[in-house]
């Protein structure tokens, strides 16, 4: 699932430590609470260093619909957004995908760069039963490197049928070259 970019930088006026250019969002687990988010023009967007936003019409949605495993860490502004979290993890094949892992430090235990991210290659290669899912890898440069968000067929259908624009779905694949 891919979402357009909403001209914000969640990093922009946060210190982090040296570490943390070898980390990911979810490890880091920090948002400006100075950043005041207003006028995003989709439902879900995202941020340049890839914090998924959801506007409250997209919060109701699964909340109505019971997804489990899902957070809305509610922003500063004066209209409601949410940074939409997923607890639901799935395991991504980077050897299938042959993913790229650059810059390795050993003091900081992670990469500066996790490359080769779509096509999605899961592990586990059964249909996904409706509901989000974040792979257990993220991809991407330094503390910007976000996973990708997996939606089941029926999660995508229900999405389409509500009136959400904006959204590209992009096939899991099940069979590798």
């Amino acid at each position: 699932m891919n979402v357009p970019d909403n001209d914000y930088n969640m990093f922009e006026d946060v210190e982090l430590d040296e570490c943390a250019k070898y980390k990911d969002i979810y490890t880091l687990n920090v948002i400006d609470p100075r950043r005041e988010f207003k006028n995003i023009k989709s439902s879900l967007s995202s941020t340049y260093d890839n914090f998924v936003i959801v506007d409250g019409k997209f919060k109701k949605f699964c909340e109505q619909e019971g997804y489990p495993g899902l957070q809305f860490v509610e922003l500063n502004g004066s209209q409601k957004y949410y940074w939409f979290k997923l607890e639901n993890v799935i395991a991504f094949d980077p050897v299938g995908r042959e993913t790229r892992f650059i810059g390795y430090n050993e003091k900081c235990n992670g990469y500066e760069e996790v490359i080769g991210a779509t096509p999605a290659y899961l592990k586990e290669r059964t249909l996904l039963p409706d509901g989000f899912f974040r792979t257990d890898l993220c991809f991407g440069s330094y503390a910007t490197k976000g996973p990708l968000y997996v939606v089941g067929v029926e999660t995508k259908r229900k999405i389409e049928a509500a009136g959400f624009k904006n959204i590209d779905f992009e096939k899991v694949l099940d069979e590798y070259p």
